[in-house]
């Protein structure tokens, strides 16, 4: 594995607000949060830097996705990020918590082309970035100049877990809208395992880990 020497990781800071009738959520205190804590120790225990981020999103969407823009630009310094996290609720067409779609994804992929390596791993750790076509593969199609230097784009096809999730697919790939499946054939149940266990941090390590070593953790 190869680990990422600077991360950026954004999230909701508030629970989404549940329509009237309907229980109060824990979607951010019970699943985004724990994520983005995750990642933050196993990292920094590395000796790498983590810029972390929960942005308000109660506020309209075009004050959110500012205050994601801003936080990345200043909070870059000298060092570009070759990670870029996100952990919130997801769909085909955006990330639904921090409220961009596909009319606002370029302000994003443009952030993470003024801040990001040739490299960098983007992670969604949100529902159905994945599906074929969807957003994940749009991102990934921005950023195809730097298909060559190692630069991926990581989404969940389906609905489910933020970051425990198995459904886990990669793009850029000779597959196309598809994704490429990034569990290893033949290795679905160590890869079950391996992805359900939330302390062991798998699910934050598989982005950064060759083919070959995935499939020997599996």
């Amino acid at each position: 594995m190869t680990p990422p020497e600077k991360s950026f990781v954004f999230a909701p800071m508030y629970n989404q607000t549940p329509q009237p009738g309907e229980p109060q959520t824990n979607d951010a205190t019970g699943a985004f949060h724990p994520g983005m804590a995750i990642y933050k120790k196993m990292y920094e225990g590395m000796g790498k830097q983590v810029v972390t981020l929960k942005f308000d999103n109660h506020a309209p969407a075009a004050n959110r996705r500012r205050q994601i823009l801003d936080a990345m630009q200043n909070n870059c310094g000298g060092q570009w990020y070759d990670a870029i996290v996100y952990f919130g609720h997801g769909w085909k067409g955006g990330l639904a918590s921090a409220g961009f779609n596909d009319a606002s994804r370029e302000s994003l992929t443009d952030a993470i082309w003024d801040y990001g390596t040739p490299g960098v791993k983007v992670i969604l750790y949100a529902c159905s970035c994945a599906t074929p076509g969807g957003y994940a593969y749009k991102m990934a199609q921005d950023l195809s100049c730097w298909a060559n230097y190692g630069l991926e784009v990581f989404g969940h096809p389906s609905v489910g877990h933020s970051f425990t999730n198995p459904q886990v697919r990669r793009y850029p790939s000779n597959l196309g809208e598809t994704g490429e499946t990034v569990c290893p054939d033949g290795k679905l149940q160590g890869w079950l395992k391996n992805m359900r266990n939330e302390r062991a941090g798998f699910w934050a390590q598989m982005p950064f880990m060759t083919r070959d070593e995935i499939a020997a953790a599996c």
